[in-house]
């Protein structure tokens, strides 16, 4: 008996031991190119690797404030840009599950003050950047340092004219998610502030998530960098006002791996919704689903898999969010210097993942 138990142990001694030194090595090599990135001042934010909610790979690089000496960690909070965009999407679906509103008619049924040719957009094309909007408000009026309301954008709104028929092409716009996040208000009843804690950051324990207006002060937010004459400097202001529903959340990377994770149940969304979000026909609205870009990926397998992204930047920050859905394995990477190459990043981390076997 003594020989049998002895030989059933040590298999597994062996096995568990393997597992660690595999996961040992993979932060090993995602931490040596990241660290060289950072050696050549090419980064400087925040990096999450995880498989299945667990994380293979955290950690800092450079200051969230250089006058304060803080350095950045995974509890930091940075502006992640346009990646705001998937946020708004999953509030628009979820009111879609409610039965509040209707992806393929005119907003207007829901702004009855939009009386231009924007009124006639659906949720469907705004939602696709497929709308003929222009990519910035800046192309239509001039940023103020100061809050805006949702009153005032609708009466900016009704002096656009579109540039193309809705849904003739793929044409990125800020103003599309602007405009979503403008009907989340009204047929919810909730400001998009309150919308967006009560249904998706409280929900998901995002504790050190949220939208920024222009004058609030949030303590553990990283301040934006740009690089003048090789050393970093603040950079500009960010109207986030005029961001709303498009570029004015913030957050960390542990907060984005919650994030992350709900959309793998039915936290969020039910699977129906989830589909609608992750539908990216290459070639058609430029492989946009509704708030994220799709694409394929290679894996170990012969098979491709699905990976849904978004990325952003802004005025001193720069991210990047990659989710291969089919392995559920995710890399965030948070930045408050712009520019670096995160996507560069990104898909030199992807490779350590696929030369270790990570996707299947």
């Amino acid at each position: 008996m003594k020989r049998i138990v002895i030989f059933i142990i040590l298999p597994l001694f062996i096995v568990l031991r393997t597992s660690a030194q595999f996961s040992k090595e993979i932060y090993s090599q995602i931490d040596q190119c990241v660290t060289e990135y950072y050696g050549d001042k090419k980064f400087n934010g925040s990096v999450l690797v995880a498989k299945k909610g667990e994380i293979l790979y955290k950690n800092g690089f450079g200051y969230a404030s250089v006058d304060k000496k803080t350095k950045n960690n995974e509890s930091t909070g940075f502006l992640i840009g346009s990646a705001t965009k998937s946020f708004t999407a999953i509030a628009v679906m979820q009111c879609l599950e409610q039965g509040l509103l209707n992806l393929h008619t005119p907003v207007r049924n829901y702004i009855p003050e939009l009386t231009g040719e924007a009124g006639e957009l659906t949720l469907h094309y705004l939602m696709k950047n497929s709308s003929g909007l222009p990519v910035h408000l800046n192309r239509i009026t001039e940023l103020e340092y100061r809050d805006i309301s949702s009153k005032e954008l609708i009466e900016l709104y009704n002096t656009i004219e579109l540039s193309s028929k809705p849904g003739a092409k793929y044409d990125y716009s800020n103003l599309n998610y602007q405009l979503c996040a403008m009907v989340v208000e009204r047929v919810s009843g909730l400001s998009y502030i309150e919308y967006m804690n009560q249904f998706i950051f409280t929900p998901l324990e995002m504790n050190q998530s949220g939208i920024q207006r222009t004058n609030d002060l949030i303590a553990h937010r990283a301040t934006g960098y740009e690089i003048e004459e090789g050393k970093l400097s603040p950079s500009p202001k960010n109207h986030l006002a005029y961001a709303m529903g498009g570029g004015d959340i913030y957050s960390t990377v542990l907060d984005l791996l919650k994030w992350d994770q709900g959309l793998y149940g039915n936290d969020l969304l039910n699977q129906e919704s989830l589909d609608l979000l992750f539908d990216g026909s290459p070639g058609q609205y430029g492989g946009y689903g509704y708030g994220f870009k799709i694409k394929p990926y290679k894996r170990n397998s012969e098979a491709e898999g699905k990976l849904v992204r978004h990325g952003g930047s802004m005025y001193g920050f720069i991210c990047n969010i990659h989710r291969y859905i089919d392995d559920q394995v995710t890399i965030i990477i948070l930045g408050n210097v712009r520019p670096y190459p995160v996507m560069e990043i990104t898909e030199k981390i992807e490779k350590i993942l696929l030369d270790n076997s990570c996707f299947r």
